[in-house]
């Protein structure tokens, strides 16, 4: 199903103010907030849809990208009005994949502490889960990566599929602590995803994001720049009269849409001007020759 436009989730014009969008926002939060509809599935989308067009329109980066590049501009905004993309779990190459952002448990747990089984509730006494963390590499995560993880003195191989984020945890059945009683389930091993930063990219869901500095007159006369990105470098051509915070986009090359998929989004790439500070009497001239020029054209 596709995306309603932002502007017509908010009943709003295309150029309307801030104070537009906040007072439009506000009104449809309150219409459509989970408290004032109970047990109202569709108000409870209506709800999602509003808050996700707001934290886009609201912020002025986001919504420049989005003017210029539509959804695929910001990065899809989260999960959506569908909820928690990671949910459900999915197979990998093999090893089951359980995704979960930290805090509570599942259904087992909630028995468990239901019926006092404390580790959880799976039909005899499970064992206690054990945490642990790993740090990869922001192309590790963009990519997918296998590290070996060390539990008990045992090596678990941790396949790490393409798209993961930073914070998220990857839960492993059966490889936590042993069973307190005979029979009983092994506990399920936590392992959290750290992402190192990039020095030059940054990730916005499925984009990546980047800045390229040129000077003035390459801005006026137009120019190439080589853009690096988890791909290797990209000559990208930037026309003539391009202005400062002018946004350009590598399709395919940002993270991929969702964990695991092959599908990518975009690199987004920032262009800033360089105004040059100091200038000789040679260029000062040549400078005044053409505002001299541009005044006498258009007055």
């Amino acid at each position: 199903m596709s995306k309603r436009d932002y502007y017509e989730v908010l009943g709003i014009q295309k150029g309307a103010s801030d104070d537009e969008i906040k007072k439009a926002f506000r009104k449809l939060a309150i219409k459509y907030h989970p408290d004032k509809n109970p047990g109202n599935k569709e108000a409870e989308e209506k709800f999602k849809e509003v808050n996700e067009a707001y934290s886009v329109l609201s912020d002025k980066t986001k919504r420049q990208r989005y003017d210029q590049f539509g959804h695929a501009g910001v990065g899809g905004a989260g999960a959506g009005a569908g909820g928690n993309p990671f949910a459900g779990g999915f197979d990998f190459n093999g090893q089951t994949f359980n995704f979960d952002f930290g805090g509570g448990g599942g259904l087992d747990d909630i028995l468990g502490a239901m019926f006092g089984f404390g580790g959880g509730f799976r039909g005899a006494r499970r064992g206690r889960d054990y945490r642990t963390s790993t740090t990869i590499d922001f192309e590790e995560a963009i990519f997918g990566t296998t590290k070996n993880i060390s539990v008990d003195g045992e090596q678990i191989k941790l396949k790490i599929p393409a798209g993961i984020h930073d914070g998220q945890q990857i839960r492993l059945g059966g490889k936590g602590g042993p069973s307190p009683v005979e029979g009983g389930q092994r506990g399920d091993l936590l392992v959290e995803i750290r992402v190192r930063a990039h020095k030059t990219l940054t990730r916005e869901g499925n984009l990546i994001l980047s800045e390229a500095t040129i000077s003035m007159v390459d801005a006026v006369l137009g120019t190439e720049v080589d853009v690096d990105t988890v791909d290797g470098k990209i000559r990208m051509k930037v026309p003539a009269g391009t202005q400062p915070g002018t946004n350009f986009k590598l399709s395919g090359h940002g993270a991929p849409i969702q964990v695991g998929s092959t599908e990518r989004g975009p690199h987004i790439v920032t262009i800033n001007v360089e105004i040059p500070k100091n200038i000789n009497k040679k260029q000062k001239e040549l400078i005044q020759e053409f505002a001299k020029a541009k005044r006498s054209i258009f007055g």
